[in-house]
C-alpha cells in the first residue's frame, strides 16, 4: 500500500510550458516514488511522494517513460508470491494469474522485487 504525501494541490490547466517529472527509487530498502509539476507561466509548483507502488496516474507516466520488465512469479528464479502480494496488494486470483502469465514491473520495481533484501 502506498503512503502518499501531498505538498501542494494547486495547479493550472496543463499548458505547453508545464514541466512534469515522475520517478521511482529505492531508499533505505523501501520502494519510493516522487512526482513534481511546475508551470513557469503561472509560477505554480506541486510535489507528491510516497512509499510503495505509486498511484496509477503516476505509475502510468513512469511506464510510458521507462517501460516495463516482464518477471516470472514463483519458483527458484521468480518473484516470491508473498512479496508480490504485499507490494501490490494483489488478490489471490490476481496472484494465480501472475503465476501463470508473469508480472510486468517498472525497472525500479523489478530491481526491488528481485533484490535479496526485499
Amino acid at each position: 500500500m502506498a503512503e502518499q504525501q501531498m505538498y501542494a494541490v494547486l495547479h493550472c490547466e496543463p499548458c505547453e510550458e508545464c514541466v512534469q517529472e515522475d520517478w521511482q527509487f529505492i531508499e533505505g530498502g523501501e520502494l519510493r516514488w516522487r512526482g513534481y509539476e511546475h508551470c513557469p507561466r503561472y509560477e505554480v509548483y506541486a510535489c507528491d511522494d510516497g512509499r510503495g507502488v505509486p498511484p496509477p496516474w503516476v505509475r502510468e507516466r513512469i511506464v510510458a517513460s521507462d517501460g516495463t520488465v516482464h518477471l516470472p512469479v514463483g519458483g527458484p528464479d521468480g518473484v516470491p508470491v508473498a512479496l508480490l502480494r504485499r507490494v501490490y496488494g494483489l488478490t489471490i486470483a490476481e496472484v494465480v494469474a501472475a503465476r501463470t502469465a508473469g508480472w510486468w514491473a517498472t525497472p525500479v520495481e523489478a530491481r526491488y522485487l528481485l533484490s535479496p533484501t526485499s
